[in-house]
């Protein structure tokens, strides 16, 4: 049995992602190997099997997950595309508001259109409203907006950009929580405090402090869903907690960091990640 992690390149997180998964194999007596998509052999690729475990761990290599996938091999999508699901973390938030689960409010497209954007203001509340690309990762590309001047200036050149955007309600949170959700459950949690010198919260992932948290079963039940309606069992669901104790879904995240929860909530992710494959290929 081969366990077989994509990367693409190299950045901040993405090596000891790989020695962790590393490690959880050779516990599992499982080979692994990393293909990085930028200097593989695209003439020599292995033909993968159910007894193979796939899973493309970071940003990129989407093309070659893609010729790798098929209807065998074992990998943490409920059901195996044909192709590598390139979407963003904003086309499964259309997927979750469909579903009706409790996230800020959303329009998925900005314009130039003064009446437009007014309308979309009554909807959204009031100030401050957040302007995010899509796409981005780590807060690079989300905008906040304090007033009708300051959006209608920064609409005008962001439209010229080329790039897409949404604009999203602005949710006053006490805490951020992010949760790991593996099969059908939660198997790690933690809250972060808020940054107060800057309301994005993972630019610069060195200054996240987590804290070990155990969340209500509809909080947890909340982020498996918002995982499953992804197509995948495994994501890292980022999740925002107002005074009054309601928790907003921001986005899932697949794939996902994981490194940082392992010590806060002492749980060993990568290994439960790689004995869920394993233990689904055998069946």
């Amino acid at each position: 049995m081969n366990f077989y992690a994509l990367h693409e390149g190299f950045y901040e997180g993405v090596q000891v992602r790989l020695d962790q998964l590393k490690a959880a194999c050779e516990k599992l007596n499982i080979e692994f190997m990393a293909i990085n998509s930028l200097n593989v052999d695209y003439t020599n690729l292995p033909t993968l099997t159910k007894k193979d475990l796939l899973y493309n761990c970071a940003r990129g290599s989407q093309t070659l997950e893609s010729i790798l996938l098929n209807n065998e091999v074992t990998t943490f999508y409920v059901r195996n595309p044909v192709l590598n699901q390139t979407f963003s973390t904003t086309d499964w938030s259309i997927l979750h508001d469909k579903a009706n689960l409790l996230s800020p409010k959303t329009i998925y497209h900005l314009t130039t259109d003064k009446r437009l954007l007014k309308n979309y203001l009554d909807y959204l509340g009031s100030f401050p409203i957040i302007i995010k690309v899509t796409g981005g990762t780590r807060g690079i590309g989300t905008i906040k907006i304090d007033s009708w001047q300051n959006l209608i200036s920064t609409v005008d050149y962001l439209i010229t950009t080329g790039d897409k955007f949404i604009l999203r309600e602005f949710i006053k949170a006490k805490s951020g929580c992010r949760l790991i959700v593996l099969g059908n459950e939660v198997i790690a949690g933690a809250d972060f405090a808020m940054n107060q010198d800057d309301f994005r919260n993972a630019v610069d992932l060195s200054q996240v402090k987590y804290f070990s948290r155990t969340y209500p079963e509809e909080v947890n039940q909340l982020a498996v869903r918002a995982t499953h309606l992804a197509n995948t069992e495994f994501s890292g669901v980022d999740l925002l907690e107002d005074d009054a104790g309601r928790f907003y879904l921001l986005e899932i995240n697949f794939p996902t960091g994981f490194s940082g929860l392992i010590p806060v909530c002492g749980v060993d992710i990568p290994f439960k990640m790689v004995n869920y494959l394993k233990t689904k290929a055998c069946k």
